[in-house]
């Protein structure tokens, strides 16, 4: 370059609160379109959920977690604390309004409408990867090899059978397959699974921590800065939100996206945004040194178990804990993984692993917030992602960079606002 461009000389500067794979994403979207960006991380970029998640890019999960009949199973989810959906005791009474709500939308037409609107996002979420992984010279991160979902016959498939009715209606590819293809597919997977369904399209990103690094480090070359530091205050200038307060420091700011994960209810609630945002515990274990190989994402569907191969060694995660953001980790959860993972592997010695536990950021109709506040035309919001944060993260970062420049974005956003709770 020989010079300064006119365009770069009035660039105005947005702060991204949020430093995971769905800011860092927006952040690095902004810059390309010409915006100076400063992300807020109350800890290290990447450090949340985009650490520890199961790798999936999903775009085909077009169910949401309240599906009919769900009400029936919440008292055995209560008494196991080892259950794929776990609320502890001493949480219930503050867990309430949300779960409330989480059980409403399970009704029938409200899952229909929710399916639909998960779609509009999903359908575009594979090409919105691609884009950023190729601009991001990380595409040897990410392998699109399908996604295999096993159930211990075709009696415990049925069950599902709203599911996957959803996923043909939003006309997601799959086929069922039996233990003949499953072995075909996945050699290492034993006698326990022998119902299955193959979701060709699916991908998976092989170090989600390692993907979020290279996003950190382009975004720095570009000229972007990342500041360390929880947002504790915001103040206002003529009635729009303008400076952001850490404890450190005060970051003024033209327009400001909230994309902070589990931790976004907080900041939304300093702009008179009430908004019934709950944490989702989940957990992993990964072992490092085993002999087992497998080609892809593979579910164990009746433990909401996940299995990813990884660069740093074969991943099993999933489970879903409701408590408070504060609360110490039931490590337990984590390690009953390794028995969900052996049943599907049985060849999986448990020797060293690692755990792990991360919130997830998680609204009562499985959809996040995107758009703009109705308050405050400087506020932009991109949390609430869920168990999709990773596969929504490049196709929100989309979303919001139209939103600031002025352009209509790619699909109607408006089941994401977030005033939809009232």
């Amino acid at each position: 370059m020989t010079g300064i461009s006119k365009a770069s000389q009035v660039r105005s500067t947005t702060a991204v609160i949020g430093g995971g794979m769905v800011g860092m994403s927006i952040a690095l979207s902004l810059l390309d379109a010409g915006e100076d960006v400063i992300v807020v991380e109350r800890n290290l970029p990447g450090c949340g959920c985009s650490f520890g998640n199961a790798g999936a890019i999903s775009s085909g999960s077009v169910a949401p977690l309240a599906m009919p009949g769900l009400v029936t199973k919440i008292p055995g989810y209560l008494l196991d604390p080892l259950s794929p959906l776990h609320i502890r005791w001493r949480y219930l009474m503050r867990a309430a309004p949300w779960l409330w709500k989480f059980l409403r939308s399970a009704a029938p037409d409200r899952v229909e409408a929710i399916s639909l609107a998960l779609h509009e996002v999903l359908q575009r979420s594979i090409p919105a990867f691609q884009r950023l992984v190729r601009r991001n010279a990380a595409a040897d991160l990410v392998a699109f090899t399908g996604q295999l979902h096993l159930y211990p016959d075709a009696t415990q498939r049925a069950k599902d059978r709203q599911v996957w009715e959803l996923r043909r209606a939003r006309g997601i590819a799959f086929r069922e397959v039996d233990a003949g293809e499953i072995h075909d597919l996945e050699p290492e997977i034993g006698p326990s699974y022998a119902a299955g369904v193959f979701m060709p399209n699916e991908g998976m990103v092989r170090d989600p921590y390692r993907l979020v690094e290279r996003l950190v480090e382009n975004f720095l070359a570009g000229g972007g800065r990342i500041v360390r530091g929880e947002v504790v205050a915001v103040e206002f200038e003529d009635g729009e939100a303008r400076v952001l307060r850490t404890p450190q420091e005060a970051i003024r700011a033209d327009k400001i996206v909230l994309a902070a994960g589990a931790w976004s209810g907080r900041f939304a609630s300093l702009l008179g945004h009430r908004v019934p945002l709950q944490t989702q515990r989940g957990y992993h274990v990964t072992h490092p040194n085993t002999e087992v190989r497998l080609t892809r994402p593979v579910v164990g569907a009746d433990v909401k178990c996940f299995v990813t191969p990884m660069d740093m060694g074969l991943r099993a995660a999933g489970t879903v804990e409701i408590d408070s953001l504060n609360s110490a980790p039931n490590f337990e959860r984590a390690r009953a993984l390794n028995g969900y993972a052996k049943k599907l592997l049985p060849r999986l010695r448990v020797g060293r692993f690692t755990e792990w536990m991360g919130n997830r950021p998680c609204l009562p109709d499985s959809l996040p917030v995107i758009g703009r506040s109705p308050r405050f035309k400087s506020v932009y919001f991109a949390f609430g992602h869920g168990h999709l944060g990773l596969t929504e993260a490049p196709i929100t970062a989309e979303v919001i960079t139209a939103l600031i420049r002025g352009e209509e974005p790619p699909f109607d956003i408006s089941p994401f606002r977030i005033d939809r709770f009232g």
